[in-house]
């Protein structure tokens, strides 16, 4: 791989969350972390990143409603005419709908079963409370799209029509599946403790017969944006292991980067630091440095965190129009439509 045109930044605006996920530790370090960038500094990278030839955004964290300033974020990357996306759990978009009609075009919201299995995974009572959420964004006259998002582990794995039945029930417009990782320091804790969520034999039969009813109602490809080969690709993936495994292609890290709420510059989610940007660093500095290019030249076939990765994409060359590079991160989760922005469906 090598840099290519910048399309996608992902930015970490927190390093908080008001959930205690099964397969995430970032609520564990309760914020504690070196200095984060402030406001004027993750403006001035929003800025400079559009004049690399960004065309969109995306808001995560910890959880990025608990960054007290996201709301002018959100606004000045859609004053430079940026496609806004927030990914989050859900639980503070109720005190955001003020703003969130008329600024984001996607929000992408966690949803890890029904009631009970949710509420197992992220916590009493979270998922009546991420109804209610969603209820008043969908009361709103202008919305966001609403895209579910789930992470796939032994505690799920079983029921994931009951789950795109969750997804249906809260009111939004689709849903995609990701496996749990457990290999990646980027969810925080001891990647090596996750391993326990990976789902066995019993849990894998239960997942392939889930695919085959959600492939026989028709929903597969559509109101789930993976198709039945791809989920059952990550059935066999869960079974196989990480042993001996290949890195699938992709090409993300050429045309995205992602900051962390401190500065440090990663070439994808579950890639190491490069170098730091936001204190008087240069974005376009950091990814034309050689640094960034040999990271970049070491990713793919033999790479281990590649190998190990649960969710390669890839976007062939030429890399398409801006929803291209957002499946290529977010795993497939929007639904074909104009963006709000007036970029190309």
């Amino acid at each position: 791989m090598k840099p290519r045109d910048l399309r996608l930044l992902v930015m970490h605006v927190s390093t908080r969350c008001d959930q205690t996920c099964a397969h995430c530790s970032i609520w564990a370090s309760k914020g504690r972390s070196p200095e984060s960038l402030g406001r004027e500094e993750r403006l001035a990278l929003i800025d400079e990143a559009r004049s690399l030839g960004a065309r969109a955004i995306l808001f995560t964290g910890g959880e990025p409603f608990l960054c007290d300033h996201l709301e002018s974020l959100a606004r000045s990357a859609r004053g430079l005419g940026l496609s806004v996306q927030i990914a989050t759990n859900g639980l503070g978009l109720g005190r955001a709908a003020s703003w969130l009609g008329g600024v984001v075009d996607e929000v992408y919201v966690s949803v890890e079963g029904p009631e009970a299995i949710h509420d197992s995974i992220r916590g009493p009572s979270m998922f009546a409370r991420l109804r209610a959420s969603i209820a008043v964004v969908r009361a709103l006259p202008k919305h966001p799209r609403l895209i579910g998002r789930s992470v796939v582990s032994s505690r799920n794995a079983a029921v994931l029509d009951a789950t795109v039945g969750a997804a249906r029930s809260l009111g939004l417009d689709g849903i995609s599946f990701l496996a749990a990782d457990s290999t990646s320091d980027a969810f925080g804790g001891e990647p090596a403790s996750r391993h326990l969520l990976r789902p066995g034999g019993a849990e894998v039969a239960a997942m392939r017969e889930a695919i085959a009813r959600l492939d026989a109602a028709g929903d597969l490809g559509r109101f789930v944006s993976e198709d039945a080969k791809k989920l059952a690709r990550m059935a066999a993936d869960f079974l196989a292991g990480d042993a001996g495994r290949r890195a699938p292609a992709c090409n993300a890290p050429e045309w995205s980067s992602v900051v962390e709420a401190d500065g440090a510059l990663r070439p994808c989610f579950f890639q190491p630091e490069v170098s730091r940007v936001g204190r008087g660093d240069s974005l376009a500095a950091a990814r034309r440095s050689a640094a960034y290019a040999s990271a970049l030249r070491e990713l793919g076939p033999g790479h281990p965190i590649c190998a190990a990765c649960v969710c390669p994409k890839h976007t062939a060359a030429g890399l398409g129009g801006v929803k291209d590079r957002l499946r290529a991160v977010l795993g497939d989760a929007l639904a074909a439509r104009t963006h709000r922005s007036g970029l190309p469906a």
